[in-house]
């Protein structure tokens, strides 16, 4: 005891300590407001680059204060991300809402600023495309790449099992019924192109039909690359894809269109309220 109350005495209250100690301080203290000052910058960059295209659709913009996913209590943002220290609460930067024919969209991105443990701070967005339909038993769908990471072509096994993981997680509502999460018997060819799961198998095969499906595959070539995996959710009455990245106004409408044609030729899809009861 008497050490640590020598050491406290001789260097730790000593001027040129408590100086150094004010110094970092200062400069922690700092940091963290530019870093929410400049991401404050780039939030309102982005809700006025969306502006144009809400009022072109007769939709809104929504901010901070009002944004929010309808599918967020199904599947958080960052759900996949793992635990970092001095990580920021996630946030709700904006939300996009608008019409596509009778569907009602919402586009919202979300954001958390999280240290990369000696490589600095730096903030991570996602954004989520979310479209409510009437309530179809729970479906994930994809459509694996091609190609593998180094651009070589994906063998034959190797494209039909690589995106199988993402499709055999249970979404939120089935882990919460208990409920069975099977393969979906695709017809051929499309088995040969998607994978899906769902929890009514053979209900989710006959929405997920020749034209539904050949539908995706029509589109792929107009589509950025962050959507050509066509990784789509249904379940609690939305259809929705993740996307980590920011929304690029110039490539949102053709992936929202991709998804509302799919929507329009399953059988079992229809345009509904996000407000309105299940």
């Amino acid at each position: 005891m008497d050490l640590l109350l020598k050491i406290w005495n001789e260097y730790v209250l000593t001027p040129h300590f408590l100086i150094w100690l004010s110094v970092v301080i200062g400069f922690l203290v700092g940091r963290r407001w530019l870093h929410f000052r400049n991401h404050a910058k780039g939030r309102d960059a982005q809700i006025a680059a969306l502006t144009p295209l809400a009022q072109r659709l007769g939709g809104k913009v929504l901010g901070p204060d009002e944004a929010a996913m309808w599918t967020a209590e199904l599947r958080k943002p960052f759900e996949n991300e793992f635990s970092i220290a001095l990580r920021s609460k996630r946030q709700f930067d904006l939300s996009l809402d608008f019409q596509r024919g009778a569907w009602h969209v919402r586009v919202t991105e979300a954001s958390v600023r999280y240290d990369t443990r000696g490589f600095g701070v730096r903030w991570m967005q996602e954004h989520r495309i979310e479209v409510a339909t009437a309530r179809l038993a729970p479906i994930k769908t994809n459509r694996p790449s091609k190609y593998n990471s180094d651009g070589s072509p994906s063998s034959p096994g190797r494209l039909k099992d690589k995106w199988k993981e993402f499709v055999s997680y249970k979404p939120t509502t089935v882990k919460r019924d208990d409920a069975e999460w099977a393969p979906v018997p695709l017809l051929s060819p499309m088995d040969q192109e998607f994978s899906a799961y769902g929890s009514d198998p053979a209900a989710a095969a006959r929405e997920l039909n020749f034209d539904a499906l050949h539908w995706l595959i029509e589109q792929e070539e107009s589509l950025p690359i962050w959507a050509k995996r066509m990784s789509l959710t249904f379940e609690s009455g939305f259809v929705y894809l993740v996307v980590h990245d920011h929304i690029y106004p110039d490539d949102l409408m053709v992936v929202v269109d991709m998804i509302v044609g799919l929507l329009d030729r399953m059988p079992g899809a229809r345009p509904r309220h996000p407000a309105a009861a299940l």
